[in-house]
This record gives structure tokens, sequence and C-alpha cells, in this order.
């Protein structure tokens, strides 16, 4: 272990994390809590990571530009004339102002407040008025300085951005198969378009929780155990607990790479979850698929997925007490066009209010406990907390990596 995190987490601690489940403990809670902690994860995980940082469909057309944050840095997404979706570090080098100050549509360039410095859609300098004295200076004036925006790699998957601040992180699609390989098997993922309104504008639904992004993320698609005690839909519900009356699990974990999921046959689940009228998600849009499965893409991705519909949720790390949340769900293009879809994503949306809702009250609750001198560290039930377990190894890993 490294000085800098042998400062925060000893020795033991770590070990303890990554001891097999039946003696293992959690990540301790200056892991959730501390400034320290969270600024190394930002450099060795956040940085060298693949990042989801918002939705594709947020930029639909050409000239379409927002600023960002993103682990304090300022960061702009401009989708080009070519119709690529690129980031940019939002600094022009002369000046250090902002490039993009506020979110636009249909620009024909970027043009900085600070001193009038244009940029293309491409993040190159076209204009830098008066610098050899004419307004129409060019780059070809700077005397051999680099006036472009500095991109970020980036790359779009099933309709999020992702980012890789570091350069180096593997392949998306590498990084992204174990997930993908595993739920292309039931659902057509590649197919998918996101839901709209009406008036066509995409469903994204935004919020925050004051809690660490890994204790909203060690909720959203991995607690098993919680459902039948947080949630009143899976209370009234007799499939869960997912267990039969023996005891035996009805569900399925996976832990491959980035993935981190469980899986539940629909006929183990099919009196929990209300009908949804609507083309499947599935291979087969006349038929519901006969798995569902709650997933998390490690790091700051969880995806459920179920019958008609795959939801995409964001999780972007802003403080060690607080993440922003993105969600947005994705459906067949022909359940678009469904006299009904807007009522029955209506629907959806209303359980989802009332999930988020009980989530956050547990998930707050949970954040408050790091800051107790009687949490430190606790144990997991190996019966049900295999993909915690997992989820916290791959935080230590990464977090051990100089």
């Amino acid at each position: 272990m490294d000085r800098r995190l042998a400062n925060i987490i000893s020795q033991a601690e770590c070990d303890a994390v990554m001891a097999p489940v039946d003696g293992a403990m959690t990540l301790p809670a200056q892991a959730y809590a501390d400034t320290g902690w969270f600024a190394l994860e930002a450099e060795r995980i956040f940085a060298r990571r693949w990042m989801a940082v918002m939705f594709e469909c947020s930029l639909p057309g050409p000239g379409d530009v927002e600023p960002f944050e993103f682990c304090g840095m300022p960061l702009a997404a401009v989708r080009g004339t070519d119709d690529v979706l690129r980031v940019f570090h939002n600094i022009c080098p002369y000046d250090g102002c902002l490039a993009v100050r506020n979110a636009a549509c249909g620009l024909e360039h970027i043009e900085v407040l600070y001193h009038g410095w244009k940029y293309d859609l491409r993040g190159r300098l076209r204009a830098a008025p008066f610098w050899g004295g004419s307004p129409e200076s060019t780059a070809e004036d700077l005397g051999g300085h680099n006036g472009d925006l500095v991109e970020v790699r980036s790359a779009v998957r099933f309709g999020v951005l992702l980012i890789n601040l570091s350069g180096d992180a593997e392949d998306a699609d590498n990084w992204l198969k174990p997930w993908a390989e595993t739920v292309r098997e039931h659902f057509v993922i590649d197919l998918l378009v996101p839901a709209r309104d009406a008036q066509g504008k995409p469903l994204i639904e935004k919020r925050s929780v004051a809690a660490n992004w890994k204790t909203y993320q060690e909720n959203a698609s991995i607690n098993l155990l919680h459902e039948a005690f947080t949630h009143a839909i899976y209370r009234k519900s007799p499939e869960v607990p997912r267990v039969d009356g023996d005891g035996n699990p009805t569900f399925r974990t996976y832990l491959d790479g980035c993935l981190v999921a469980f899986s539940h046959d629909r006929t183990d689940s099919g009196e929990t979850y209300d009908e949804m009228n609507l083309p499947m998600a599935g291979h087969n849009p006349a038929r519901q698929p006969n798995v569902g499965f709650f997933s998390t893409i490690y790091p700051n991705l969880n995806v459920p997925l179920l019958d008609a519909m795959i939801k995409v949720n964001i999780a972007i790390p802003v403080a060690p007490g607080r993440t922003d949340l993105m969600h947005l769900r994705f459906y067949r293009p022909e359940a678009l066009t469904c006299d009904n879809f807007q009522e029955e994503e209506a629907a959806v949306q209303d359980m989802f209010d009332i999930i988020h809702y009980e989530d956050q009250l547990a998930i707050e609750a949970v954040q408050k406990a790091r800051s107790s001198p009687v949490w430190r560290q606790h144990f997991y039930a190996p019966r049900w907390d295999a993909l915690h377990h997992g989820f916290n190894q791959l935080v230590m890993t990464d977090m051990e990596m100089e």
C-alpha cells in the first residue's frame, strides 16, 4: 500500500475488504466520508476508468453544446457538424476563460467571452481577433502556440456519453463486453431509443442524494435484501425476498469485469411487477423476456432491464456526501409510437418516483452512519451480499493502484 492511501486506510482494513465474503468487511467509513479518500478516488478511479457523464440525446443536433463539471474540472460536450459528440476541457488556452458558458443549440462556432477567440465545433481555433493587430488574426498568428481546445477521450454507447480523463482506459467496448454480452442474450439493447414526451423532448430526470456515490451504487442494483423492507412494491409481493420456501435463491449473480448484477427468472417474479402494455424490449416484441436484470456497470452506471424497457441511471460523484443522478428509460422505437405510450411511461415514472424516494431515505440514513464512531466497517450476509462484496473489492483494487 502506498503512503497516500496508508494515510487514510490501514492495511488491516484493506485486507478485510479483500478477504472471502464470509469473513470480509466492507470498505471503512472514511471511504464514504473522507475528503482525502474522495480526492484519491478522483485520480485512481474517476480519471482512469470510463465514466458516464450525460445522455447523448441531450445534444441531438449539430452545434448543440453543454458545459458541465466532472471531478471539479470544467468540461464541455459539443455536437459537431459531422454529428460526432466530443468533449473538451472547457478552457481557452490563452486566457483561461470558459470557452462555453451556457448550453446552446445550433451554434456555428464557439466564441470565448474574454477575448473573442472563435473555435469550430471540433475545437480548432479559427480566429484570434487583434492578436497580431488585425481583426482577422488567426491561429497562424500565434507564433507556434497551440490555441486549440484540449479534447477529452470520449465514446457514446447505448445512448450514454462516456469520458476517460486519463486517456489510457481500455477500449470502451472491451470494458462493456461482460455487461453487453450478458444482457444481449435477452434484450435488444442496440435497438432501444430514449423515452420522449408528447413534444419529443427526452424524459431525463435529474436529482441529487446526500450520500456518497458508492452508497448509492451499493443500493441501486446490487443490494437484494433491502427490497422487501424498503419498498412498498416489494413488501406486497409474495416473491420477495428472492428465495423459495426452503430459502434457496431464486436469483442468479454475475461478477465479471465491469459487471456486477443479478437476474431473476420472470416466472419467479411475475406477480411483483405491473404489466407493461407496450412492445417488449426482448428479442420478440410480442413476448415478455424470460429474464429481468438489475445490473451495475462499474464504476458509475446501473441499469435495470425489465420487460418493455431498460432504465439507465448515471451516478455523478460530486463530493464525499453528494451524488448527482440522471435517469432515462429506453424502449423499442415502435413503443414510442403507440397511442398508450405516454400513459404507460407516466405510470412507470410514478412507480419510480416512489422507489427513488424510498431508496433516498435509506441511502441518506446509511450515509449518516459513516460519521458515527461505532460504524467503521461492517460484515456481509454471504447469502445476499456477494455483489456488494465484489463491488467493494473493485473499488479497493483500483485504490491500491498508484
